[in-house]
């Protein structure tokens, strides 16, 4: 049995309340004008999939939105609204995808795959931002696909206190899971030391562009 917060009511200009298939509809125009001005930038569209917002009604009412009742669900529906949007900007837009769930890694690795150099996945985020959940993430996709495709090691501005630890803690998780592929015979080691570079530093500087 879950526990579901009643969504703020959205109002139009005319102060009456919006259907939800208005309020869809409305949102992914936004959506679509915002990837199509980042297409024509060269920009970097990024995407953070399967937040739940606001979940402890006693946190909300006393503290305010996103104040930490903010949880993951796996039944997120993933193909259905992105794969519309991938295909429209299919080979003209960068586009990275972060799950916040494990359970997604898979759909979101394969979707890459599927769309070729212009998508890639993002490493492992927010409540999925643990040694487990990147050692996983890694282990996963090197089984799948090119650990090289990765978007590679990025941090959130809102956090400046974080940078050099949450990068810290990813070298070492991926410095274990190239290690470990090394001794079993799967990579050579200086393609391995190459790979850890590339998804430490070259790969999101050559992504982003800075």
């Amino acid at each position: 049995m879950g526990i579901k917060k009643e969504p703020v009511p959205s109002c139009s200009r005319q102060d009456k309340e919006l259907t939800q298939a208005e309020t869809v509809a409305y949102m992914s125009y936004v959506m679509n004008e915002v990837a199509e001005m980042d297409a024509a930038k060269d920009w970097v569209f990024q995407i953070h999939i399967g937040a739940v917002r606001d979940v402890r009604t006693v946190l909300y009412d006393t503290l305010g939105p996103d104040t930490g009742g903010d949880i993951s669900d796996h039944l997120t529906d993933i193909v259905t609204p992105l794969a519309p949007l991938l295909n429209r900007f299919d080979d003209r837009l960068k586009v990275v995808l972060y799950n916040l769930n494990p359970i997604h890694n898979g759909t979101l690795c394969h979707l890459t795959r599927a769309f070729g150099e212009k998508v890639s996945l993002g490493l492992a985020w927010w409540l999925n931002d643990s040694p487990i959940g990147m050692k996983r993430q890694l282990e996963y996709v090197g089984t799948v696909d090119v650990l090289a495709n990765l978007a590679g090691m990025v941090s959130d501005s809102r956090k400046i206190l974080s940078y050099g630890s949450r990068h810290e803690m990813f070298r070492r998780v991926l410095s274990d899971v190239v290690g470990a592929m090394v001794e079993k015979g799967q990579m050579p080691p200086h393609l391995a030391g190459r790979l850890v570079r590339s998804l430490s530093y070259d790969r999101p500087k050559e992504l982003f562009g800075f």
